[in-house]
């Protein structure tokens, strides 16, 4: 046995093929979609029985789509063989420094946030992982750069040795439980990212966030934390500004007045991100000056215009219920709120209860429609209306005069009609800017 076998191609298998080729390793792929191409000169065992495709095989490293009940990770196991992820295989041929960054909702933001500052200091940093590039496209050629890893729950699912210097976990809500099966569950792949830290490691935790604290009790590393509401050993806020301790000292790293980020979840996103880089050794001034700059990545409560007086704004990156209500606390003035995509089958009743009153009126548009009105509490004080196609939902929320607002903020994932996030989030910028020309 003495090839490797990619499990899923996409973008997480190219990358790790081509990481593996440039070692002199000897790669083929098992990828079930009919549709996908693999590179040239790859060996597709799509088709193959599962003693066949397995027989000359001493690696198995998964794309991150692929759930570890898989007949093929459960076929590798059960013969010994080492079956890892695409970020495990990237730290193995790692030649740069890692800091990691991992949660329910803000991953994104923080990692994009975290290179700024990295950049703002004069270090060479790269966001890579889930963020949309591999890690193991620039894996072994980074050379003493810093990788600032989005790192999922599906990723931590065949972690073997992955240790980041630097370690996050932002929050952890019920998400992904059509994968996971259980919240239990979930939060023990969140706390992985931990797993193989040192003493000389470094884990940054929410404080405020009483399940993400807890992961301290099985954490070996040195702790440091990040919090909107008590003063820590990390990032804090204090008398309208951002502050650092180390336990000794306090130093201020600048005005919450400074940040352009709009909404709380934000608010703790940027505490993180200072964490990171306090620790990390950058100095406060260049901190704060990447904080002054910073803008969001798109479709994260992103303004995009206003038609007859209504704000609009495009949060597509909204994938689960605490992203959503997150969005929906951050809007100034009543709202109108379109949501609804891929069935995750997590039900809404948390999403009604901690709905803010500001919402006035849903539009549930995607294949958990009928979920999400199932749930409608019925003592509601806010309008719910169902439709079929993401324009017509626009159209009617246009139609609302007793709001401010309209928040495009649909709670779950795109995978009903589109293929990620990015894709749903430029349809809807479409079909506005389509209603705004009339």
């Amino acid at each position: 046995m003495n090839k490797t076998l990619i499990l899923g191609w996409g973008e997480s298998g190219k990358s790790a093929c081509e990481l593996l080729r440039r070692h002199g390793e000897d790669v083929v792929c098992f990828d079930d979609n009919e549709g996908e191409t693999v590179g040239d000169g790859i060996e597709n065992r799509r088709g193959m029985s599962l003693e066949n495709a397995l027989e000359d095989i001493n690696l198995v490293v998964v794309n991150p789509a692929v759930a570890s009940t898989h007949p093929i990770i459960r076929g590798a196991i059960k013969k010994g063989i080492d079956v890892i992820s695409e970020i495990e295989l990237g730290y193995r041929y790692c030649n740069g420094h890692t800091v990691a960054v991992t949660g329910t909702n803000g991953k994104t933001t923080t990692v994009s946030l975290i290179k700024s500052v990295m950049d703002e200091a004069g270090l060479k940093a790269y966001a890579l992982g889930n963020i949309g590039i591999a890690f193991t496209s620039m894996a072994d050629s980074l050379n003493g750069a810093v990788a600032v890893l989005e790192i999922s729950s599906f990723q931590l699912e065949t972690v073997k040795t992955f240790a980041p210097s630097i370690a996050v976990c932002l929050n952890v809500t019920p998400d992904h439980l059509e994968r996971h099966k259980t919240f239990e569950e979930y939060v023990k792949l969140k706390a992985r990212l931990f797993e193989n830290q040192t003493e000389q490691d470094v884990a940054i935790l929410n404080y405020d966030d009483p399940t993400v604290r807890a992961m301290s009790l099985h954490i070996k590393s040195d702790i440091y934390y990040f919090s909107s509401q008590s003063k820590v050993k990390g990032a804090y806020l204090k008398d309208g500004q951002i502050c650092f301790s180390d336990g000794k000292r306090e130093v201020k790293i600048c005005s919450i007045e400074d940040i352009r980020l709009k909404g709380k979840h934000n608010l703790m996103n940027v505490l993180a991100a200072v964490t990171v880089a306090t620790v990390y050794g950058i100095e406060p001034a260049c901190i704060a000056a990447a904080v002054k700059k910073f803008t969001p990545p798109k479709y994260r409560i992103e303004f995009i215009g206003e038609k007859e007086n209504l704000r609009i704004y495009n949060d597509s990156k909204a994938t689960n219920i605490d992203s959503t209500i997150r969005a929906c606390e951050a809007m100034d003035g009543d709202t109108a709120l379109i949501v609804g995509g891929w069935d995750k089958k997590i039900g809404y009743e948390s999403f009604f209860a901690r709905l803010p009153q500001k919402v006035r009126h849903i539009v549930c548009c995607g294949d958990n429609s009928d979920e999400i009105i199932r749930w409608v509490p019925d003592n509601a004080d806010f309008s719910i209306a169902k439709t079929a196609t993401l324009e017509r939902a626009v159209e009617i929320s246009l139609g609302y005069k007793d709001v401010s607002n309209l928040l495009f903020s649909p709670s779950t994932s795109s995978f009903d009609r589109y293929t990620d996030y990015k894709q749903r989030g430029r349809h809807f910028d479409e079909i506005i800017k389509a209603f705004a020309n009339g």
